[in-house]
């Protein structure tokens, strides 16, 4: 009894007892381990070569950029809808950076925290073009192609229910099910985040006619990073490196300018910040410089957006909610 009231006061007194450690893992181990979507143009995908590219590819870069110093040490594993939050859990993966709506619900159910939105999207709806509907109410009583385990499926709940109208979901496990599906006629139209409808259209554009978004955005999602929760450390080193990201876009420090020696040639802000990063490196439990690793590496947020989801990616999607705050959008960052 005395050896359990000893455990117990430690437990209560120092760090929790089953708390994780995932940095210090990641460091021993000299290879960050990180979750990403499945053949998603712009988001995460291989070509011929075997070669990575998208947003959720290069988030993982910068963090192994903060951490290990060395952007190719990363293992990068392709998941499925179904097995995200279960490998993170897990333990399979060190970060979960593909496609995922952050909700109360799942970090209060699911043992996840969310670091924050890697991009800020909204549920849409793509069907082919030659059908002429322009507005939901064309959808009425129509079948809807949807994945199962989203946040799609309550949406298009509440989407009936606000507008009176009635919707027939056909729920799939898989997105390549729900597209094989839905090129085949089996429904009138799929819903998802207009980012991956983009990417899907992307995908399948030469299996079926030409297809068209109905106008508008029906949900925002805040697509963001998770980690586990019983992890506030890592919690605050990625979220630290993703305000990065966002604060060089503020004050104006590109990956050119971070690849740069450093001197007298920065600014007020790019020198205050780079400073102020260095000074928190150690309770980061990173090595000072990150910042400016980070941002050499992978350009900051705007970069990263207009090469993978832009205007230079394979998307050609707006920013939109993604712009900064003062450009209209909803991206900020914590401040250092």
């Amino acid at each position: 009894m005395r050896t359990l009231l000893v455990v117990l006061f430690f437990c209560l007194t120092a760090l929790p007892c089953w708390a994780g450690d995932t940095l210090n893992e990641v460091k021993a181990r000299q290879m960050l381990r990180c979750g990403v979507s499945i053949a998603a143009p712009g988001l995460a995908i291989q070509d011929s070569q075997g070669r990575w590219s998208g947003i959720e590819i290069d988030f993982c870069r910068a963090v192994a950029a903060a951490v290990l110093a060395d952007t190719t040490k990363v293992t990068l594993q392709p998941l499925p809808i179904q097995g995200r939050f279960s490998s993170l859990i897990s333990k399979e993966i060190d970060l979960l950076a593909r496609n995922t709506s952050q909700t109360i619900g799942r970090e209060s159910q699911l043992g996840v925290l969310f670091a924050g939105p890697l991009f800020i999207t909204g549920q849409s709806f793509l069907l082919r073009a030659d059908q002429g509907v322009q507005d939901l109410a064309g959808l009425n009583n129509a079948t809807i192609c949807v994945l199962k385990g989203t946040t799609h499926v309550q949406n298009l709940e509440d989407l009936a229910a606000q507008r009176g109208l009635s919707f027939q979901p056909l729920l799939f496990d898989a997105g390549d099910k729900a597209w094989d599906a839905f090129v085949a006629g089996r429904c009138a139209a799929i819903t998802e985040d207009a980012t991956l409808l983009a990417a899907g259209r992307v995908l399948f554009s030469q299996q079926g006619p030409g297809l068209a978004f109905l106008p508008g955005l029906y949900s925002r999602e805040l697509v963001s990073l998770a980690v586990r929760q019983d992890d506030p450390r890592w919690l605050m080193t990625v979220r630290a490196i993703l305000s990065a990201l966002i604060t060089a876009e503020e004050i104006g420090l590109s990956g050119g300018m971070a690849r740069q020696p450093r001197g007298s040639g920065d600014s007020a802000a790019v020198d205050i910040f780079l400073r102020r990063t260095d000074a928190l490196a150690s309770a980061l439990g990173l090595t000072p410089g990150w910042a400016t690793r980070v941002i050499g590496a992978v350009g900051h947020y705007g970069e990263l957006y207009e090469r993978h989801l832009g205007a230079q990616g394979p998307l050609h999607l707006e920013r939109g909610p993604n712009r900064l705050v003062r450009d209209g959008g909803m991206l900020y960052a914590v401040p250092f």
